[in-house]
């Protein structure tokens, strides 16, 4: 026995060598052309993504849907609340919680919050079993289906979509209980002869419900406030619906969709380059469990109501944290988004007095443009900031004819990413086949821990990337550095569903159109979140842009997909440019913070208003000519800001943050609505953010102010194009081609434009 120990001692202690764990890490090196990525992290001491433990049936074995407005179901052992609206749900020990929320508007220390908590009026509980645990058991484009059992023929199965008024249910066996938080008002008794036996409807605290049953049930209503259902043998279904009123035409018309029981959600999209229109396709699938009837109730967000390809007859409405969801009778509707085009850098200021200024500044920002790898953390995040600086700042170079310091910046831009992609420093990436994610070393904002912000971060590296790949082609082969770069879309955005290395895109909610930073949806009942609306756009910019230099339509298709559907969440949610969503008492001109079921004037960080506001416009590039879509708007919003700076400041809450902080990026938004007043606010020898450069903010308003604003009623038949209009109505064009060949560009104006390979033209 001793020798025995004394072997197991020497190799404990081999183990533990420096020498050891460096083999046993190249030992879990995976090659992809000349990088290389791990299959688990190099030191033990390094966090791990959350431990998935709550999977069951069809979720099982494939990539975990982090990131989803349902995700906390994967991570804990009884759900946070699921926001679906317009209905709130809850997984507990005691059963499954339904509720339908109201909106509370609550000022805390200076910032407002309009909330929708739940609050449950009944839960739904299995009498014939006591269910251990809350597990996904299957999930689609936007439905999620939670298995609540104790073994494995002891099982309440529900299923929740987003839009949707109803949940349905499968109980293996016994009876089910609804328990109810309060005595209702009755507005249909199975119990009595002259009631339907499979229908009990009833108000609580001014909301109606109705459980419909399948014919043969039987119940009991003895108590008040608790139901009891008998299921027959062989239709152990039923479902729950929050009704919009409490009349018995509405009750009708509900009981006549309630047996369409949904298997499955899909989004399909199309994007037609000779019209710049994307066309998105929602259609639900579902199975008749009592009658013939397949046809069911979608609820459409105000983002769908207003993009429909055909009109829709709205039947009932709900009011809801994302403003009113109106129903339509029917499985699938379809919308259509126009976009907008951009380019990856603007070209040469043509006034000699900007071009002058521009390159005389640019000297010094190259000079230091290492710099911009330093002003923050090590992980994906802030290194990614540095990327995309170094990218914009690369372009105004090229633009402005600096070819050296081009090509001083791209070697900086390759270096850096490259010290990443090679695998060989203690900066590197993992793919982690447990939850199905390439994740990158050390983690930042809790990018591994909690999966957060993955879009964010790696929508910087893809965008820098893309202007890496436009310039050097070869640079972004499979053979060289683009295997790595498409491990990073795919992390983010793998478009097939039912991988087991990647989730259908992991942080895009298809239905809400936007998407989602916290990969856990936990700790906040609040629901999943996301704070920077134009980080994530950012993201599907760069989709966009390497799609094009690396010649994969498919992927181009995606990027814009998601771009013009971030876009107008954004602008529909964060910003509520047509007014249909904030409440008069918010009092604030958007939502800088919004949750699944919460929208606040705030950040994370701070409740500076200048950051608050500027969360959801940086970075500033090319890809931002969205945000001039209302110039009042912008206005109201910038000029708005020194009332809510000396608010915040009377409050006592100043932490020493400079008086111009952001100063650029507000400055720059400004000037995409009314260019000479942006000019006018920035300070060129003000605060820099650390994502931007002085170069890039004197060449971006300057562009500005020589080109005009933005003109988003032309478009053209390629996929990087811009239009815009100065005060005077003159049209400048711009038209990008990535490809080998020339090609001839026809605008929806008659412009015609003859680009050769792999250049930029700009005309009037």
């Amino acid at each position: 026995m001793k020798y025995f120990r004394k072997v197991a001692l020497f190799c404990l202690l081999l183990a533990l060598h420096p020498f050891a764990a460096r083999a046993a890490s190249e030992g879990n090196k995976v090659a992809l052309g000349l990088g290389a990525y791990y299959t688990v992290p190099k030191n033990g001491s390094d966090p791990n993504p959350p431990s998935s433990l709550y999977l069951s049936d069809q979720a099982l074995g494939k990539a975990v849907p982090t990131n989803q407005w349902y995700s906390s179901v994967v991570f804990e052992q009884w759900s946070r609340v699921i926001h679906a609206h317009p209905m709130t749900y809850r997984a507990t020990a005691q059963g499954f919680e339904v509720g339908i929320p109201n909106r509370n508007v609550a000022t805390n220390n200076g910032s407002r919050d309009v909330t929708y908590p739940h609050r449950p009026a009944l839960v739904v509980s299995p009498l014939g079993f006591a269910p251990k645990d809350a597990r996904l058991a299957g999930f689609s484009d936007w439905m999620a289906t939670i298995s609540m059992a104790s073994d494995p023929t002891h099982e309440l199965k529900v299923s929740v979509l987003h839009g949707s008024p109803f949940s349905y249910y499968e109980c293996s066996n016994g009876d089910v209980s609804f328990k109810l938080s309060d005595s209702p008002q009755v507005i249909a008794n199975p119990t009595l002869t002259a009631h339907d036996g499979r229908v009990a409807a009833f108000t609580i605290a001014g909301h109606s419900y109705a459980i419909f049953a399948p014919t043969g049930s039987s119940w009991d209503w003895s108590d008040p406030k608790n139901l009891k259902l008998s299921l027959p043998p062989h239709s152990r279904y039923f479902s729950v619906a929050g009704l919009p009123d409490s009349t018995q035409p509405t009750l009708q018309q509900f009981l006549a969709v309630a047996y369409a029981f949904p298997t499955s959600t899909k989004v399909e999209w199309q994007y037609d380059i000779q019209t710049s229109k994307v066309k998105s396709l929602f259609t639900v699938q579902t199975v008749a469990k009592e009658g013939n009837n397949q046809s069911t109730f979608m609820g459409l967000y105000p983002h769908h109501w207003n993009n429909l390809s055909a009109s829709q007859s709205a039947k009932f409405s709900y009011d809801s944290v994302r403003g009113q969801i109106r129903l339509i009778a029917g499985n699938q509707f379809s919308l259509d988004h126009t976009y907008q085009g951009f380019v990856p850098w603007w070209g040469a200021l043509n006034t000699q007095e900007y071009g002058t200024k521009v390159k005389s500044v640019l000297v010094g920002d190259v000079a230091k443009s290492s710099q911009l790898f330093t002003k923050m953390g090590r992980g994906t995040y802030s290194i990614g900031k540095g990327l995309g600086a170094v990218a914009q700042l690369m372009s105004v170079a090229e633009a402005e004819g600096e070819l050296e310091a081009r090509d001083e910046l791209l070697s900086l831009l390759k270096k850096r990413m490259e010290s990443w992609f090679d695998g060989t420093r203690n900066t590197y990436f993992v793919e982690d086949k447990k939850i199905g994610s390439f994740i990158g070393l050390p983690q930042e904002y809790n990018s591994i821990s909690d999966m957060n912000d993955h879009h964010f971060h790696y929508g910087y590296w893809i965008m820098g990337a893309a202007h890496i790949a436009l310039r050097d082609p070869n640079w972004a082969s499979p053979q060289q550095w683009g295997g790595m770069v498409n491990k990073l879309i795919a992390d983010i955005a793998t478009d097939e569903r039912g991988r087991s290395d990647y989730p259908f895109l992991r942080n895009f909610d298809v239905y809400e159109g936007h998407s989602w930073a916290s990969g856990t949806a936990i700790p906040f009942d609040d629901g999943n979140n996301q704070e920077s609306s134009s980080e994530a756009i950012n993201a599907w910019a760069g989709l966009i842009l390497w799609a094009e230099a690396t010649g994969n339509p498919r992927l181009r298709d995606l990027g814009i997909y998601l771009y013009t559907s971030e876009i107008t969440s954004t602008q529909q949610y964060w910003f509520d440019l047509n007014q249909q969503v904030f409440p008069a008492e918010y009092g604030k001109p958007l939502a800088a913070q919004v949750f699944g079921g919460k929208y606040s004037y705030n950040t994370w960080w701070t409740q500076e208003p200048r950051q608050i506001t500027g969360i959801n416009l940086l970075p500033i590039t090319t890809a931002s000519t969205y945000l001039s879509k209302n110039p009042a708007y912008v206005k109201s919003v910038v000029y708005g800001l020194p009332a809510e700076v000396k608010a915040y400041l009377a409050r006592g809450m100043s932490d020493g943050t400079p008086k111009d902080i952001w100063q650029e990026i507000l400055s720059s938004y400004l000037a995409l609505s009314d260019p000479q007043a942006g000019q006018s606010l920035w300070n060129s020898k003000g605060t820099v953010e650390f994502g931007e450069t002085r170069t890039h903010t004197m060449y971006f308003i300057n562009s500005i102010n020589e080109m005009g604003v933005p003109d988003a009623s032309i478009t053209a038949n390629i996929t990087l194009y811009a239009v815009f209009q100065d005060k005077n109505g003159r049209r400048t064009y711009l038209a990008y081609n990535p490809t080998g060949s020339a090609i001839n560009v026809n605008f929806s104006d008659g412009k015609k434009i003859e680009v050769q390979p792999r250049s930029l033209v700009k005309i009037h």
